[in-house]
């Protein structure tokens, strides 16, 4: 019996052992299970976070950029646009930036780089260019001929975005030269200065996401000029003055003379007209209603109330009515030449 207990618990004994291996086998196991599960899950995170990540990594190329303008010119207004001559520099610390190969003006309608330098100055790459471009420009007519004009040329890296390379105005140093001269204008402000530019597209390219938009450091110069309107002012409207003024001397000739009384008025709406037309036609379409739209539909109704005042002042003096008539022409001259006048007033304060 003795024998069979001592067999019995190395039995046992043998049993246990292989068991315990077996937990320490299966416990190992599944830790290392865990330990690949985390692996993969860390990994997939890193991955998420990579393009950020990879963003933050090394900061964008800092490039310093001025502009000497030589010349404003060609102002075309039919056209909408303006041309420009100027110079362009670079203060870069790589000189593998590319920056005048991927020089472009964003407003341009035609430009040309030409006296390219590209020097090493201590550890600074200096590049410098000349350009003379075509600028599209929507003018503001609204106020013509007391209009102001903001004009602007933008300029951006194509290749790089903001990411990569960020701009700094040398505003010390950008000028405007002395010698422009715009014939009838006054510059009053001249300036360079850096914003970000959005394009709310991916351009279609499948390894981007809707909503992965591209932003841009832009450079713009810019000036505004203010016409000397006064001059000009009565040089075009001059004509639409004395149109307004036939129709209301017509008031002074007795409505029986038919061809006089209302062959003046008449003519003052040809007048008018051809006025309109003068002025319009050195002008861009516009959908706003300008100060030269409200001069002329002022006069046209002007002169039509001086027709209807003359049919009445008719209807009066061929029914005997004569000193009714006379009253009512007096007071029709008064009444429309004052109201014309403060009117036309209002509207070019209001203007300038």
């Amino acid at each position: 019996m003795k024998f069979m207990r001592n067999y019995i618990s190395k039995s046992k004994i043998l049993f246990i052992i292989p068991v315990l291996w077996m937990i320490l086998f299966a416990s190992g196991w599944l830790q290392l299970q865990e330990e690949k599960k985390n692996n993969v899950k860390m990994k997939i995170e890193k991955d998420k976070k990579a393009p950020e990540e990879t963003d933050k990594q090394g900061p964008a190329d800092t490039v310093k950029i001025g502009a000497y303008v030589l010349s404003i010119y060609d102002l075309d207004f039919p056209s909408n646009k303006v041309s420009s001559d100027f110079y362009i520099w670079y203060n870069a610390k790589k000189d593998s930036l590319n920056l005048v190969e991927n020089f472009e003006i964003i407003n341009a309608i035609e430009s040309n780089k030409s006296h390219v330098t590209n020097e090493k100055r201590d550890d600074l790459i200096y590049q410098t260019f000349r350009v003379n471009s075509v600028i599209k420009k929507q003018w503001d007519i609204a106020h013509f001929p007391f209009d102001k004009q903001n004009i602007e040329i933008n300029i951006e890296d194509y290749d790089k975005d903001n990411k990569k390379l960020i701009f700094i105005p040398d505003t010390a140093e950008s000028k405007l030269d002395p010698d422009v001269n715009l014939s009838g204008w006054k510059i009053t402000d001249f300036g360079i200065k850096v914003n970000d530019h959005v394009y709310e597209t991916n351009y279609g390219d499948p390894e981007l996401k809707p909503g992965d938009y591209s932003t841009y450091s832009r450079v713009v110069i810019y000036s505004t000029i203010e016409r000397d309107g006064n001059g000009i002012f009565f040089k075009l409207f001059i004509g639409l003055f004395i149109s307004v003024l036939m129709s209301l001397v017509s008031f002074f000739i007795d409505p029986s003379d038919l061809d006089p009384r209302f062959g003046l008025p008449v003519g003052a709406i040809f007048a008018a007209i051809a006025s309109q037309y003068v002025i319009t036609s050195t002008l861009p379409q516009n959908s706003r209603i300008t100060l030269v739209d409200k001069l002329h539909d002022l006069s046209f109704i002007y002169i039509f109330i001086s027709i209807i005042v003359s049919v009445i002042s008719l209807y009066f003096r061929k029914h005997d009515k004569i000193p009714t008539h006379k009253k009512l022409d007096k007071y029709s001259f008064l009444i429309l030449s004052i109201s014309y006048i403060t009117i036309v007033t209002y509207f070019v304060l209001m203007a300038i």
